[in-house]
């Protein structure tokens, strides 16, 4: 009784939170490419394909699909923030589809990926993936990508993975079982892209996306050892929602690979704070701000309580919805995630907020047998 009253309370309070944000669309609108900024997007997707425009459903695929779409960031918004069409569309405002085209099977997107790094400077052709959270659509996890790369700067080509979310708040438990499904998926689609002219893969997950990196990552490297990791750089769990002893028995399977791990965490993250009531714990590891809970791992922890953001409820995506971090992120190039070891800009971060831990020199020798 008393855990159904606690799930009920959780539940409401994430509703009451996020009640205020209307749900993302995919609207295509070729005359937005003469307004805003356009940024193309390859997509892989474990959700079962939709009539266009939606693309992409919330329901799980037999397995993955591949697009490649064209989405114009409006020129009229703040940064960090990404806004979706009502009843009227502006391209000045609203992220909108310049084009969506569907692509055949894994060899059609491997070329395609690879048209887009030829177009790229020869030291900056790297792929970078995102993997959305938990209750996100489809358009919802595309347009944050889009937001992300125009407001970072990012270069390479971007890769967003879209697994099937139920994109709904009281649906934590199908979410959940969907990234068991997902994780085979992303680990597909790590070799696909390891088979691209790509010189280094950079591969990013938020909240529950984050699991569904980790699992992906551990079993390819059960499964195939340091070779499962040729041009995998570094991995970025941002607001992971996982609890930190999983999270120390993934880290287990990668010992002997090269590739850099960073957690960024907000011991203020209110969507964390909800999940680890619901399971009866004290935090989740994007909620860790002591390095002591992660001691041992050859991570580095990223600690952004004491950043500010304004268009970010939950306060559960800093690293993209702070105008502050993106102010520091900005114009990076290829230098990636190796800016937080960077003393200059580790200074300007200290500065804004941020709590740079970086264990992995005090960790690796113990860590890698």
């Amino acid at each position: 009784m008393r855990g159904g009253f606690l799930r009920a309370m959780v539940l409401t309070a994430l509703v009451a939170l996020s009640a205020c944000a209307p749900r993302g669309s995919i609207v295509v609108d070729p005359a937005a490419s003469a307004i805003g900024d356009v940024r193309p997007i390859m997509v892989a997707s474990s959700r079962s394909q939709a009539a266009d425009p939606a693309v992409f459903s919330g329901r799980v695929a037999p397995g993955m699909s591949f697009a490649e779409t064209y989405v114009s960031v409006p020129p009229d918004r703040d940064p960090g923030t990404v806004r979706f069409p009502g009843a009227t569309v502006n391209p000045r405002t609203d992220f909108l589809a310049v084009s969506n085209l569907r692509i055949a099977d894994e060899t059609a997107f491997i070329q395609a990926i690879n048209a887009q790094l030829a177009r790229q400077p020869k030291n900056q052709r790297e792929i970078f993936v995102f993997v959305h959270g938990f209750n996100t659509n489809f358009a919802e996890g595309l347009m944050r990508q889009a937001q992300m790369r125009a407001d970072y700067g990012t270069p390479g080509v971007s890769v967003n993975y879209s697994w099937p979310s139920a994109a709904s708040v009281s649906a934590y438990a199908t979410d959940r079982e969907a990234t068991l499904i997902a994780r085979d998926d992303l680990d597909r689609l790590i070799g696909i892209l390891s088979r691209t002219k790509a010189t280094d893969i950079v591969l990013s997950g938020h909240s529950m996306g984050a699991f569904v990196v980790m699992e992906a990552v551990r079993q390819r490297a059960i499964r195939e050892g340091q070779s499962g990791f040729r041009k995998l750089q570094s991995i970025a769990l941002l607001a992971p929602d996982i609890d930190v002893e999983v999270f120390r028995r993934q880290m287990q399977a990668l010992k002997g690979t090269d590739v850099s791990v960073y957690v960024f965490t907000s011991s203020r993250d209110r969507a964390l704070r909800f999940s680890a009531l619901l399971r009866g714990t004290p935090d989740r590891l994007g909620s860790v701000s002591d390095p002591a809970r992660v001691s041992g791992l050859p991570v580095a922890l990223i600690d952004l309580s004491g950043v500010q953001t304004q268009s970010d409820s939950l306060r559960h995506f800093k690293v993209a919805t702070s105008p502050v971090m993106i102010s520091l992120i900005q114009g990076t190039g290829n230098v990636g995630l190796d800016m937080f070891e960077d003393e200059e800009r580790k200074t300007r971060f200290a500065a804004a907020g941020v709590v740079f831990q970086d264990l992995r020199n005090v960790a690796r020798a113990p860590f890698v047998q």
